[in-house]
C-alpha cells in the first residue's frame, strides 16, 4: 500500500510537469503560428522568430507552469549553507567539465543517427547561436533561461521530491531537465548538469547558487562560443582567425581538465544524504519512474527527440 502510495506521488509529479510543459511549449508554437499569420516571410528572421517564442515563453508559459506545479504542494523547508566565490568558480569548473563530458556523448548519439538516417542532425541550438543575434539571443539564455528553469527544476521539482531523499530529488530534477530540452543533442549534458545543479541546490538551500551557474555555463555557449561562430570562418580561416579559435580551445581545454579534477577530487564528497521516506532498493526505479505521469511525461518528450531527430 505505501509503494502505491509513493507511485501516485511521483506519477502526479509527472502528470503536472505534462501540464507545464504544454503551457510551455503550446505558448510558442501558438505564437509562431499569430506570427506567420501576420506575415509569413517573419519566419526567415531568426532574432523576429526567437522574439516570438521567447517572450510568450517567459512572460506566459512558465508562470502557468509555476502555478501548476506549486497547487496542492507544501513547500520543503532545506538547511541553508553558504558558497564563497572560489567555491562557486570551482563549481563553474566543474559543471564545465561536466557539460563536454555530455556534449561529447550527445554529439556520438547524433552522430551515430546521421550514419542510420543518411545525413547529420540538425543541432538548433547551434544554428542559433551560429545565425542569430548574440546579445538578443544572450538575454534569453543568460538572463532568462537560468532563472526561469532553475525555479522549475531546481526548486519546485527537488522541494516536492525532498522527502524521498536528495538522492532521488537530484536524479528526478536532472531527468526531467534534460528530457525537457526535447533533443538528443542537448539531452546528456543537460541531464548531468541537472543534477550537478540539484546536489548544489538541496546542499545548499539556495538557488542562487545554481542560478549563478547556470548563467556562467551559457554566457561560455551562446556568448562567447556564438562570438566565434559568427566571426571566424573555419573554411577560410586567416591567421588572426586561427590564433582566437586556438586561445579560446586552450581556454576551453583548461577549464575542463581543472573541473575534472576537481571532480575527482571531491568525489567522495558528493553524497546525497537520506530523505524521511526510505523506497527499498530494487523498488526506487518502479515506484518513481514506472507510473502514468512519468511515463507520459517521458514517452512524450522521448518521441519528440527521435522526431527532431529523424524527420
Amino acid at each position: 500500500m505505501e509503494i502505491k502510495g509513493y507511485k501516485k506521488d511521483f506519477s502526479g509529479l509527472g502528470l503536472r510537469m505534462v501540464l507545464a510543459a504544454v503551457a510551455i511549449y503550446g505558448v510558442q508554437i501558438v505564437s509562431q503560428y499569430v506570427v506567420l499569420a501576420i506575415h509569413g516571410e517573419w519566419i526567415r528572421n531568426m532574432n523576429i522568430m526567437l522574439a516570438a517564442t521567447m517572450i510568450p515563453m517567459y512572460a506566459v508559459g512558465f508562470p502557468v507552469a509555476f502555478w501548476i506545479m506549486r497547487r496542492g504542494v507544501a513547500e520543503q523547508t532545506i538547511e541553508k549553507h553558504s558558497m564563497n566565490p572560489l567555491q562557486i568558480l570551482m563549481a563553474f569548473f566543474m559543471s564545465y567539465a561536466i557539460l563536454m563530458a555530455g556534449n561529447i556523448i550527445g554529439l556520438l548519439v547524433t552522430m551515430g543517427i546521421g550514419i542510420v538516417k543518411g545525413e547529420p542532425v540538425i543541432n538548433n541550438l547551434a544554428e542559433v547561436v551560429g545565425s542569430g543575434n548574440i546579445w538578443i539571443s544572450a538575454i534569453y539564455m543568460v538572463l532568462l533561461a537560468p532563472v526561469f528553469e532553475e525555479y522549475l527544476f531546481r526548486r519546485l521539482i527537488c522541494n516536492r521530491v525532498l522527502p524521498y531523499g536528495q538522492g532521488m530529488a537530484i536524479a528526478i530534477s536532472g531527468l526531467l531537465f534534460g528530457l525537457f530540452h526535447g533533443n538528443f543533442n542537448q539531452f546528456f549534458y543537460a541531464f548531468f548538469l541537472g543534477c550537478f545543479f540539484a546536489f548544489i541546490y538541496v546542499k545548499t538551500g539556495r538557488l542562487r547558487y545554481t542560478i549563478i551557474l547556470h548563467m556562467m555555463v551559457n554566457f561560455m555557449g551562446s556568448v562567447v562560443g556564438g562570438l566565434l561562430l559568427q566571426n571566424v570562418d573555419l573554411e577560410q580561416i586567416s591567421a588572426s582567425g586561427m590564433i582566437i579559435s586556438a586561445l579560446y580551445l586552450l581556454f576551453v581545454f583548461g577549464i575542463v581538465i581543472a573541473g575534472a579534477v576537481l571532480l575527482l577530487a571531491n568525489l567522495s564528497k558528493l553524497k546525497a544524504d537520506t530523505g524521511e521516506i526510505t523506497i527499498a532498493k530494487g523498488k526506487r526505479f518502479e515506484t518513481a519512474i514506472v507510473n502514468v505521469g512519468m511515463v507520459l511525461y517521458c514517452v512524450i518528450f522521448l518521441v519528440m527527440m527521435v522526431i527532431q531527430a529523424f524527420v
